[in-house]
């Protein structure tokens, strides 16, 4: 192989001295030493031109060994230490989405959802760490983080995706752990014409699941790319694809509740707690009492942790997603590039949620089974039953554009300017309706032998069935729905509840940056790259707005609850259906629910009954609230200023080659955060004692908050050989809080004694998001290297180290609020990242050989693998029984949890892949393993945990001619369900099966 064209001048540039040496190595030493930050990057184009413009010898190869070898060709002519897939051709990237995608780069893994992954992690790190883009521009997010469901994207649109692990100053910032760019084709270096048409089948194991259902979906694809080249208007050519997308992925699943409880059966001396049994007594010395402070009068082998209630959850759901990208390239003259881009997905969907909910699993527990890690493995209890109905709707839409220009005004000097917009909405309206018992029903949960929690339902005695005695009648059969009348719940109508609740959520994103390159063709400096952006990026979401109207006053409140006889028994002979999933979470061993049944609630007819806007009880849409402010909705405008300088390197280091860039990049970041409050005055009452009234208004207010940080940054590759690569990195980073954590909204805790003569002892606390959170900032150093000994084999390890300039802890803060004219000083209970740093280090292995010296047919196997292992010391304490520290970082009251780690960090991410190509047929496996990490979930105060989980699927494509050609994929075919813990190791928070998917396609390319 030849070496590349910048392998090949940095050669020839040996006429520098041993002078000019030495100051180059003291300048890269100083800078590698330089505190470096990892910045959330936008990549840009000019690390993707050299790959261009690499001068090799040309093998001709197609298909997924081509794919292999061009993203070879991309990671060994990047400056950054990256990992990248590129297309053999357009349209060929190896998955479903681009989600599925970027799970074939090395280390890069992602959580998931419905089947499919989204929420990208590099190195084992979470979404939260790093960033992503699109044809290097920002993308917005209608989810509840700045991280990117990718599954907007097809892949037949797209031509490559590169991983940027190191950060350099021409990068937006943003990512600590990386950048994930995605670029659409371009279509005059395309350079030819084509047309494609893709029409593929789609099979759901789970929605088959469902009785009357068939699981069939289906997908089309079009797309072409046009050159139109014309002797006056210069270089032409157009892209554009459609793709409709109709299929299910319905979930089967069973959860508890976000709200975790610490119970003890024993006091620290051995007396049994006063309320042994009851597990939601708060009295003193009570079996629910334990909390941080009083843990120490507890015998702790007793103590163990409970959420309040179970659910189990059958569903049926509906996914219809339309999706167009088009791109346009202009080239008028040898001066000048331009292209233009526009992105458009529509994303519809609905569930229709079926749910039994033990209401009450803390209440009169006995007969428990505790280990030594706080876990309730064993209970006996008596709880009210509930089902629930709730139907889901949800449209999100996603608008993107962007315009890019180039133009070289000299030889050595080129101009560029890039303008877009990015606009995320979603719109998220659920109705449900629900029935819980009167009585209380004896049960049991167990979950000694299985991650799916068994349950029986016990007779009066506490008999489970089998039993010797078991009386049948005194149990609750949750397929009768006679469980469900008066005569059944102690000639107590159940009561009947319905809401409706709305999640509405705008994102919207335009930025405009200017970049030039001047070639210096110097002896060390090749050229100077400078630029600025500016950014602005306003987010508002309404979380909260949840409304029911009282069908006999018209009385608006957050929920609607009756025991009327004619409601509740219009709803119980109504609105139950049968059951309809003979196969429900089969994928589980043990038995799960008792029969594996249940009556099941339609939400929309119970929400029409209780509603009453129709008169015979059909369903109808109440609507939202006329004024629909709260003090959880989230208003906020993120202004972004950066600028950098950056100098590429082209030399010779002590007989070595030696190319990178050091640049600094600096920052301003700004936020402006309008928030919401109910509104107060003033008042003394008869007492003498001041005391807080509500007026029933509403206030707002704004916040406002903005940094400075400096990013810089060095990546320096040491030529070994044309083979051997040795790779440095040394950059200071960045990742920005989550914007909806910035919420200036505030929900105040008035003080009610009467003898209050201060003013600032009127608020007990306050609660709120935090605007004055600042970016996370991390130094990093990274060591690669690398070995490429032919065009189809690389061997790389990496080592990396992050120090983190902070940890995440839950913390109170003082604050000042203006109230009815007068400042009162006030204790904010937020979040925010204080001052004692952590670390992160690991290190990355990856190898990727295609056995073209083996005879036939051997000579068509390939195999790509890697492995990641991290580790932290960073600490995000459980919010409900770990440490508590000031704003200083000082530990005020010990927890007795372990916190968890970085969001999404996975201590060991294993990918590997096995394929075979021939001339007409091919096939490919990819397992991909993940360790557990952490998953916080909005409005949880404790810790959740996503378990370790292991996927396989599988593709093969046969040609039937050159230009047809019929494909088969399978995702996770060994059925894994995702499972989930939280606060304790074996407290199960949710296990939900997706099942395997298959997809079918035939494809012809004109």
């Amino acid at each position: 192989m030849k070496l590349s064209k910048v392998s090949t001048g940095i050669r020839a540039a040996s006429r520098g001295t041993l002078t000019t040496q030495w100051a180059l190595l003291s300048t890269l030493l100083a800078t590698l030493a330089m505190p470096a930050v990892a910045q959330e990057a936008e990549t840009t184009a000019a690390d993707t031109q050299k790959a261009a413009e690499v001068d090799v010898e040309v093998i001709q190869v197609s298909g997924m060994r081509a794919t292999m070898t061009r993203s070879l060709t991309l990671k060994k002519n990047t400056e950054a230490i990256t990992d990248s897939i590129a297309a053999a051709d357009f349209g060929d990237l190896p998955g479903l989405s681009i989600s599925d995608v970027i799970e074939n780069i090395t280390s890069v893994s992602g959580h998931r959802g419905k089947g499919s992954a989204s929420e990208m992690s590099i190195r084992g790190l979470g979404p939260f760490l790093g960033y992503s883009t699109f044809n290097d521009r920002t993308i917005t997010s209608a989810g509840f983080s700045r991280a990117v469901n990718f599954k907007k994207f097809p892949s037949e649109f797209s031509d490559k995706v590169v991983v940027y692990k190191s950060q350099q100053a021409d990068l937006v910032e943003g990512g600590v752990a990386g950048t994930i760019n995605v670029d659409s084709l371009r279509p005059l270096d395309y350079g030819k014409d084509q047309v494609s048409l893709e029409l593929q089948g789609i099979y759901n194991n789970h929605t088959a699941h469902t009785d009357g259902e068939n699981g069939l979906g289906n997908q089309v694809t079009a797309s072409f790319v046009k050159q139109l080249n014309n002797a006056v208007l210069g270089n032409f050519a157009i892209t554009a694809g459609y793709q409709r997308t109709d299929s299910s992925n319905p979930e089967e699943s069973m959860l508890t509740s976000s709200t975790m409880y610490a119970c003890a059966t024993r006091l620290a001396d051995g007396t049994p707690t006063r309320t042994v049994n009851d597990c939601n007594s708060t009295s003193s010395n009570a079996n629910a009492s334990v909390t941080r402070a009083n843990i120490d009068n507890y015998d702790r082998s007793s103590v163990f942790l409970t959420p309040s209630s179970w659910t189990f959850r059958n569903q049926e759901e509906e996914d219809t997603r339309d999706a167009f990208v088009t791109a346009l390239q202009w080239q008028p003259n040898d001066a000048w590039n331009i292209n233009f881009d526009i992105e458009y997905s529509n994303n519809t969907y609905f569930e229709d949620r079926h749910d039994f909910v033990i209401a009450s699993a803390r209440r009169n527990l006995r007969n428990h089974i505790i280990d030594d890690e706080l876990n309730l493995l064993y209970r006996e209890g008596d709880s009210r039953m509930e089902t629930q109905g709730l139907y889901r709707n949800e449209d999100e839409t996603y608008n993107g554009w962007g315009l890019n220009i180039e133009h070289n005004l000299t030889d050595d000097l080129k101009i560029s300017t890039d303008i877009s917009y990015s606009k995320s909405y979603r719109n998220r309206t659920d109705y449900q309706s629900r029935i819980i018992s009167n009585s209380y029903w004896k049960y049991s949960i167990d979950n000694t032998a299985h991650r799916l929690s068994e349950v029986q339902f016990l007779d009066a005695n506490w008999n489970s069935p089998g039993d010797a005695g078991y009386n049948s009648s005194t149990a609750f059969d949750p397929n009768n729905i006679a469980s469900w009348s008066a005569a059944r719940n102690n000639n107590v109508n159940p009561e009947a509840r319905y809401r409706r609740l709305m999640e509405e959520r705008f994102d919207r994103l335009g930025a405009i940056r200017f970049d030039l390159e001047y070639y210096l063709g110097g002896d060390v400096f090749s050229s100077i790259h400078a630029g600025v952006r500016y950014s602005e990026e306003e987010l508002f979401s309404d979380l909260d707005t949840t409304r029911a109207v009282n069908p006999f006053t018209g009385a608006e409140s957050s929920e609607f609850a009756t025991r009327d006889a004619t409601l509740v028994n219009a709803v119980v002979n109504n609105c139950f259906i049968d059951w309809n999933n003979p196969d429900w979470l089969s994928s589980e061993s043990g038995s799960g629910f008792a029969d594996g049944q249940f009556a099941q609630l339609n939400g929309r007819c119970g929400f029409g009954i209780l509603s009453g806007v129709n008169a015979d009880g059909s369903f109808a849409d109440i609507g939202p609230f006329a004024d629909v402010r709260s003090t959880g909705d989230v208003d906020i405008t993120e202004s972004i200023t950066a600028a950098y300088v950056m100098a590429k390197l082209q030399t010779q280091l002590f007989g070595l080659p030696v190319s990178g860039n050091i640049g600094l990049r600096a920052v301003q970041t700004k936020i402006d955060s309008n928030g919401i409050r109910s509104g107060y005055r003033v008042s003394t009452n008869n007492t003498g004692s001041l005391t807080l009234e509500p007026t029933g208004t509403i206030e707002e207010f704004n916040i406002k908050n903005d940094t400075i940080d400096f990013l810089p940054s060095a990546n320096i590759t040491f030529h070994y050989s044309d083979t051997f690569l040795i790779r440095a990195a040394a950059y200071r980073a960045m990742s920005r809080p989550q914007l909806l954590d910035m919420s200036a909204g505030r929900d105040i805790d008035v003080n009610t004694e009467d003898t209050i003569t201060n003013p600032n002892d009127l608020i007990r606390q306050v609660s709120g998001g935090n605007p004055y959170q600042t970016p996370l900032m991390s130094n990093s150093a990274d060591l690669s290297l690398e070995w490429y000994p032919s065009m189809d084999t690389a061997y790389s390890i990496a080592f990396y180290v992050k120090q983190f300039e902070a940890n995440f802890r839950d913390v109170v803060v003082a604050e000042t609020l203006t109230i009815d004219g007068q400042p009162i000083d006030v204790q904010l209970s937020t979040s925010t990242y204080t001052d004692d740093a952590s670390y992160l280090r690991g290190v990355e292995l990856s190898a990727q050989h295609n056995f073209v010296n083996l005879p036939a047919p051997f000579d068509g196997l390939g195999v790509k693998l890697s492995y990641n292992y991290a580790n932290s010391s960073f600490e995000n304490q459980d919010g409900t029984f770990g440490d508590v520290f000031d704003l200083d970082g000082n530990l005020t009251q010990a927890g007795f949890v372990e916190p968890a780690n970085v969001f999404g960090l996975s201590e060991d991410v294993f990918s590997g892949s096995v394929y075979w190509e021939g001339k007409k047929f091919s096939m490919r496996v990819l397992y991909k393993y993940r360790s557990q990490y952490f998953q916080p979930n909005s409005g949880a105060a404790s810790n959740r945990y996503v378990e370790p989980f292991n996927y396989v699927d599988f593709s093969a494509k046969y040609k039937m001619t050159k230009a047809t050609s019929i494909s088969f994929q399978a995702l996770n075919i060994t059925d894994e369900a995702q499972y989930m813990t939280r606060g304790a190791s074996n407290t199960p928070t949710l296990v939900s099966s997706s099942g395997p998917k298959y997809f079918l396609s035939l494809k012809t390319v004109f």
